[in-house]
């Protein structure tokens, strides 16, 4: 096993959270960023805490490579989240769930982000088997931001007009990416 992807899955699991998926071919360009931060990229984990718009931009125009990113990360006495980023292939996912603050259920987010990690991975099979271009799915629990849609091919980059045109309820963001990747 690759050893930064070793020590992400050692974290989770010691945390008693689920693993994030992370597809076969990024593991061996997965690296240690500081401490709860791996990548396959350069990437600052507080800036994916504050769900910053620069990821979904440049998934939006196409100035990304494919990329993991998993952090956790935070501030306050209950702000922190576990914060996935998947760029591959036709699925991008930007994903926020809190976790780790001091008056969090952490076993019922340890749950629903069990459950999310299930629905990426099972969006990543979907996507292996499509065509029809990318398809991003915006959710962050914290900060109520759910959307999802195709990426449009000549993106510019705006994200407030992606999130507002591809707004969704809740999770229903996943609901979207499912029929949107189901040849």
């Amino acid at each position: 096993m690759h050893t930064a992807y070793a020590e992400m899955v050692a974290a989770f699991t010691g945390s008693r959270l689920p693993v994030p998926p992370v597809p076969e071919p990024l593991r061996p360009r997965l690296r240690t960023v500081r401490d709860w931060c791996w990548a396959t990229r350069e990437i600052d984990g507080f800036r994916m805490y504050m769900f910053e718009p620069d990821f979904p931009a440049d998934v939006l125009a196409a100035r990304v490579p494919d990329y993991v990113a998993v952090s956790h990360a935070g501030h306050g006495v209950n702000s922190y989240a576990i914060n996935y980023h998947l760029v591959h292939g036709p699925l991008a996912v930007l994903l926020q769930v809190g976790w780790g603050g001091i008056y969090t259920d952490n076993s019922a987010a340890s749950r629903r982000l069990g459950e999310l990690f299930r629905r990426c991975e099972s969006l990543h099979e979907a996507a292996a088997a499509t065509a029809g271009g990318r398809v991003l799915c915006v959710f962050s629990q914290l900060r109520g931001i759910s959307a999802c849609g195709r990426v449009p091919a000549r993106a510019d980059g705006d994200v407030h007009a992606f999130v507002t045109d591809h707004r969704t309820a809740g999770e229903e963001a996943f609901d979207v990416a499912e029929r949107l990747l189901t040849p």
